[in-house]
Formats: C-alpha cells, structure tokens, sequence
C-alpha cells in the first residue's frame, strides 16, 4: 500500500501534547491519533486553536497530513507482511500545485511506482520524500 504525499511543516504545530503522541511511533494507536483529532476539533469549535498552540492557518490540513502519517506507522505495525509507507512525489506540476511545480507529472510518478513497486520485505512504516526516506517531521502525507 502506498500512501502520496504532500508537503507541509509539523514545526506549525506548537501544541506539545500532540507532537508528543505523533512522535511516539512505538506506543502509537489508532485511538490515540483519533484523541488527537477529537481534540482538535473540540478547540475549532471553541476558537481556541491559536492559544492551545494549533496552526494558525490550515490547521485542519496539517493535523490531516500528520494523522495520515500515524496510521501509516500504524497500519505498517500492524500488518508487517504488508509494504505500507508514504510517498511525497515532490513538487508536481499539476493543478494542486497551481502548475508551479518543478517536476513533471511524470517525474513524479516515476518515484511513487518504484515505492508501488517494492519487493516483500522491503522497508514499512516509512515516509519517502521521492526515493529516499525521510523524517516523518519534516514532510506530512495524505491518501489518494
């Protein structure tokens, strides 16, 4: 299974309490990452993102993009006969991208089907900026 991906900053996220659960890939739930989620929406609702140190801006899709990237882990603990990982195809030219990206669409796919295209018992659990792993701190992921 593979998951794309696009950029966006974790370092938005001044709220320890959620950087604590994201990075704690062992102890990591589903339920955890969902009490995250609740939690967020709970200080939408009361307009208190900014003082309970959620982003000021986009909050919602960063908070996706972080979740996304828990139940990658999640899903790659859970399942370790499967490849599960996160791909960032880098910065497309596409519509997302507003057509300003650097690569081309199908620059970018080549490196989401070499990851599709993994062999048994390669690595799980990753997040890949292109080809190469990266931190799941600096680059957060969305299903397609």
């Amino acid at each position: 299974m593979l998951i794309i991906a696009y950029s966006c900053q974790i370092q938005r996220i001044k709220n320890e309490w959620t950087k604590e659960v994201f990075g704690d890939a062992d102890n990591l739930t589903e339920e955890k990452v969902d009490e995250v989620l609740k939690k967020f929406l709970e200080d939408f609702k009361q307009g208190s993102l900014e003082t309970k140190g959620w982003p000021k801006t986009g909050g919602a899709y960063v908070l996706s993009k972080a979740a996304m990237n828990a139940y990658t882990r999640i899903l790659a603990k859970n399942y370790p006969t499967l490849t599960i990982n996160c791909v960032c195809p880098g910065y497309v030219i596409n519509a997302i991208t507003g057509n300003t990206g650097l690569l081309t669409a199908e620059e970018g796919a080549a490196s989401v089907v070499k990851l599709a295209l993994l062999p048994n018992g390669s690595p799980s659990g990753q997040f890949y900026h292109r080809t190469e792993v990266s931190s799941f701190w600096l680059v957060l992921c969305y299903v397609v």
